[in-house]
């Protein structure tokens, strides 16, 4: 995670960035903040997140643990980073883990693992309660919202930093990185309930955001009043 100067974190803030960008590195987005590319799928790719401390030595993971990704985050450690946990945000995320919990939280340097106490486990490693706070929490000035999810747990995944940046899980996505638009639509779920519920939650949520990162498409970046609004509107809208 090389300094980098403030045209390249502008040019940094757009798809073509992105989209440009090696799959299984770490790419700076905003200060403290990167995104990495993992698996291709029939819309783009999946990405996970790091959020890197002010004391510039912890960082936490957001939705890496795909097999493209590990390198990156074993090089992490080897630089002298303090990996203090991994999120899961959904239980989707978790099914496309390349090893078991264990065997991720040893290639992190024994990074705690945090997941919805509703996805089922297929190993035993000790996992941590996404839902509920933690100093990890504290230190990172997260919060967490509990939504419905497909046959598990899903959460949104607030952080104060860089004046309030939304990371979305499963529970939006982005427009395709070939779009010129730069919208967000909720995703189907299984459940017509969980669909109701999830709009809900959208309706009401209520943390002023001014970055949105997404699971899948493209993240948005220096949002307005008007435009959080207008996208909290879409995803809480029901067909």
């Amino acid at each position: 995670m090389k300094t980098v100067d403030k045209m390249e974190i502008l040019n940094s803030q757009s798809a073509e960035f992105i989209q440009k960008g090696e799959t299984g590195k770490f790419l700076r987005l905003i200060p403290d903040t990167f995104i990495i590319k993992g698996a291709e799928t029939e819309k783009g790719f999946h990405q996970g997140y790091a959020i890197r401390h002010l004391n510039l030595k912890d960082i936490i993971l957001i939705d890496v643990v795909e097999e493209d990704t590990k390198d990156a985050v074993k090089n992490l450690v080897k630089e002298g980073y303090n990996i203090n946990a991994i999120f899961l945000s959904n239980s989707d995320v978790y099914k496309r883990a390349y090893a078991d919990l264990k065997t991720i939280s040893e290639d992190a340097g024994g990074a705690q693992i945090f997941i919805h106490p509703r996805t089922t486990i297929k190993d035993t490693f000790k996992t941590k309660d996404i839902t509920q706070k933690n100093d990890i929490h504290k230190t990172f000035k997260l919060k967490i919202n509990d939504l419905p999810g497909n046959g598990g747990g899903s959460v949104l995944i607030f952080c104060e930093f860089n004046d309030g940046m939304l990371f979305t899980g499963a529970d939006a996505e982005g427009s395709l990185y070939d779009s010129a638009e730069n919208t967000f639509t909720r995703p189907a779920l299984q459940s017509k309930n969980d669909e109701f519920g999830l709009a809900e939650s959208w309706g009401a949520y209520a943390e002023e955001f001014i970055y949105l990162f997404p699971l899948k498409g493209q993240p948005a970046f220096n949002l307005e009043d008007g435009q959080r609004l207008d996208i909290l509107n879409k995803l809480s809208r029901i067909q």
